[in-house]
């Protein structure tokens, strides 16, 4: 034996056998089966994983509030696994939502791992929420501008032009409450000529004045048009009339559809302006009652008119006379110092005939009707003066055949006149007398306003 040991050949054989069992002793893993070696395991700690809500009715309700928002995770896995995974993207921690009711409460939390790594330990493992009910409601959408137009022009309405409805606006329960203005911002600076679908943002403030951003807003655009014009007025309507009525028939009223029109233009000519009077109705083209579509002139110094057009209800029924007889001449104009007496006619009376409607002269009495004769500038002596009849809208003056609207007055001092004053005289009287309905002519009406009232003006034709 001792001769085997002391060999040189089993010396070698037992060196390698003790190596063998040395290098076992260090690479060999004592928890494992003999066949299985160590593999490269490690771990990783996510600090601010996000939490994700998941399940929640969003047409009933909205989240409000959560704590925490974000979770610490500690996983294990292969080193290569867990490098390939290094987002936090890849760790999504959920709440469940799903049936839930408004209120504060505690819910577990969920976590979906990539393949192959393995959670060790999450913190915390509950989150608290907050769920409130939300509410949609309309709202009645006001526009705002900013700035100031160009100069020479002014803001003029601004207005939605399209969604005509009103905006829906959901909010939670609680924050709908404070809903203080629904509103769309229009910048019109330097502008000079009307802004048209304008697209702007729709906003939402509370009653403080602070913008809800959490609004969910529909529609959350709109298209808006701002009016920027030259000064304009607003003035009420009258009517002029041109040409003459077919014969046998008069006016009985016109009435415009509005009584009042815009008009545009420099401030001076504006300020100088009391009426409208750009509307001329051509009495040649009404053959019957009805409506009729007039134009609205410019007039001097005005841009534009708004309407363009206006609507006149023109109502004509038969022509037929009245007599007005033992008519009282007023003289006005007399100088200082003269006295004046109306020779021809001798009563210093006058007989007057009208015409019209019948509805019109049924309600015509003597005391609407001034004649008046003016004597200012004339010397004493014989004059033959003319006439002024002032009879109301819708009548006219008819002279019988060789009649005239002249009479003979004498004007004297007051000494020739034995004494007496310069004033004017005025005899009272006259009794109207019907008669039967007659061809005559229909001489046009003087200017009225917007409900069909004017002065003739005295113009007088020749009946037959």
């Amino acid at each position: 034996m001792d001769k085997w040991l002391s060999h040189p050949t089993s010396l070698k054989i037992i060196s390698i056998i003790v190596g063998l069992l040395l290098w076992a002793v260090v690479h060999i893993d004592p928890d494992t089966s003999p066949q299985t070696m160590t593999t490269n395991i490690d771990t990783k700690t996510i600090e601010a994983s996000v939490i994700t809500p998941d399940g929640l009715d969003t047409k009933k309700y909205v989240l409000t509030a959560m704590e925490p928002t974000v979770v610490r995770l500690d996983v294990q896995g292969r080193l290569t696994d867990l490098l390939k995974a290094s987002s936090t993207d890849d760790y999504v921690v959920k709440v469940d939502l799903k049936g839930v009711k408004p209120g504060i409460q505690e819910l577990p939390l969920t976590v979906d791992l990539p393949k192959g790594i393995l959670l060790v330990k999450m913190s915390p493992r509950t989150v608290t929420v907050q769920i409130e009910e939300i509410l949609t409601k309309p709202f009645e959408l006001q526009v705002v501008t900013e700035g100031k137009p160009a100069d020479g022009y002014v803001l003029g309405a601004a207005s939605v032009v399209s969604p005509t409805d009103a905006v829906q606006v959901t909010l939670p329960k609680d924050d709908m409450s404070r809903v203080g203005l629904v509103t769309t911002e229009v910048d019109v600076e330097g502008a000079d000529k009307t802004i048209v679908n304008k697209k702007a943002k729709v906003i939402v403030y509370d009653t403080d004045g602070i913008e809800m951003t959490n609004a969910m807003i529909s529609p959350s655009t709109v298209h808006v048009e701002v009016k920027i014009t030259p000064p304009f007025k607003k003035l009420p309507l009258q009517v002029r009339y041109t040409g003459t009525l077919p014969e046998g028939l008069s006016l009985v009223s016109v009435k415009p559809t509005i009584d009042q029109v815009t008009v545009y233009g420099d401030q001076k000519t504006l300020d100088g302006l009391q009426v409208y009077d750009g509307v001329v109705l051509d009495l040649s083209k009404v053959k019957q009652s009805g409506s009729i579509q007039a134009k609205t002139e410019s007039i001097d110094g005005i841009k534009s008119i708004d309407p363009g057009e206006v609507t006149l209800e023109v109502v004509v029924a038969p022509n037929i006379t009245k007599t007005f007889t033992g008519m009282p001449i007023t003289i006005e104009g007399l100088a200082s110092g003269t006295s004046a007496t109306v020779r021809t006619p001798a009563d210093g009376k006058f007989n007057l005939t009208v015409s019209g409607a019948e509805s019109v002269l049924s309600a015509l009495k003597a005391e609407a009707i001034s004649i008046i004769a003016n004597l200012e500038g004339l010397a004493p002596g014989l004059h033959e003066v003319t006439l002024q009849v002032d009879v109301p809208s819708y009548v006219q003056t008819v002279l019988a055949e060789g009649q005239t609207l002249t009479v003979s007055i004498e004007i004297v001092a007051d000494e020739a006149a034995g004494g007496t004053d310069g004033e004017e005289t005025e005899e009272v009287g006259g009794t109207p007398t019907e008669e039967t309905p007659t061809p005559t002519p229909t001489p046009s009406p003087a200017t009225t306003d917007g409900s069909g009232n004017g002065n003739s003006g005295g113009n007088a034709t020749s009946g037959a």
